[in-house]
């Protein structure tokens, strides 16, 4: 027997898959994620409605009646959609499961020549920042002085291996990378560093600080606010939005953020994560 059913297409939805800090998690692991279902359009907006990323998406050709949506879950990710709007936003990073109490998480090497102070729109070496780093560096500081996290100095090591991961429109965390990672992706045209962090921020409603655990709902935000965290260095590339999983054409803006050292250290977040 056929079931019909109404199809809705996916429209600003946010996916976010949890921060990682190695590269030798299973698939599975990577493929968590909570999402929300909503523009981002300030720092102040809080009802948004949970959704996630689309995986699977079929339609049907049949002309009186639509075929039923197949939808296949991956971990905790399912499929919505809504025919009445056009922009998709999604976000990921890779958890740090592999770092025990016991474990220290090892800094990997950068050169503080190339940091820049949190108040500073160049680099140590001369080059100014763009507006894209500047509001990623300015946004991640603001949000750590909520939480009494010492100000990241902007690292050119960090955005450069974020600039070539970023290059290569993966939607995926990079390989055996040495640092803390969070990714987005959107298909809004002003889709970037507000954006980004934004959503990543946003988790805070959902972290327990009594508990002081790890959660894959809220690993982006315990990795922005990191007290351990002392550099940043992202990158914005333009991909496909089929490459970012976001429908089948038009264009994505895939945004990369690399940590040092890296965050979401299992049994340090007591003293690496604190309340506003």
């Amino acid at each position: 027997m056929k079931v019909a059913t109404t199809l809705a297409a996916i429209v600003g939805t946010l996916a976010v898959l949890v921060p990682l800090s190695a590269a030798t998690q299973p698939a599975a692991e990577r493929d968590s994620v909570v999402a929300y279902e909503a523009d981002l359009e300030s720092r102040s907006t809080s009802s948004c409605g949970v959704t996630s990323r689309k995986h699977h998406h079929k339609k049907g050709k049949k002309k009186s009646k639509a075929k039923a949506k197949q939808i296949q879950a991956q971990v905790n990710s399912f499929s919505v959609s809504n025919e009445n709007k056009k922009k998709h936003k999604a976000s990921s990073a890779r958890p740090a499961h592999y770092y025990s109490s016991t474990q220290k998480a090892s800094s990997a090497t950068s050169t503080k020549a190339t940091s820049t102070p949190a108040s500073a729109s160049t680099s140590s070496t001369g080059t100014t920042l763009s507006s894209f780093e500047q509001t990623m560096l300015s946004m991640h500081n603001a949000d750590r002085a909520k939480h009494s996290a010492s100000p990241l100095t902007w690292d050119t090591t960090l955005a450069s291996a974020a600039a070539k991961w970023a290059s290569g429109c993966k939607w995926q965390h990079t390989p055996n990378n040495p640092y803390g990672q969070n990714i987005a992706a959107g298909t809004a045209s002003n889709f970037g560093a507000k954006q980004s962090c934004t959503m990543w921020y946003d988790e805070v409603s959902q972290y327990d600080f009594s508990a002081a655990q790890y959660s894959d709902a809220t690993g982006h935000f315990t990795q922005m606010v990191w007290k351990g965290t002392k550099r940043l260095g992202c990158a914005i590339q333009e991909c496909t939005a089929s490459q970012m999983g976001l429908g089948s054409s038009g264009k994505a803006q895939y945004v990369v953020c690399n940590y040092d050292p890296p965050g979401n250290v299992i049994g340090q977040f007591k003293e690496n994560v604190l309340a506003s």
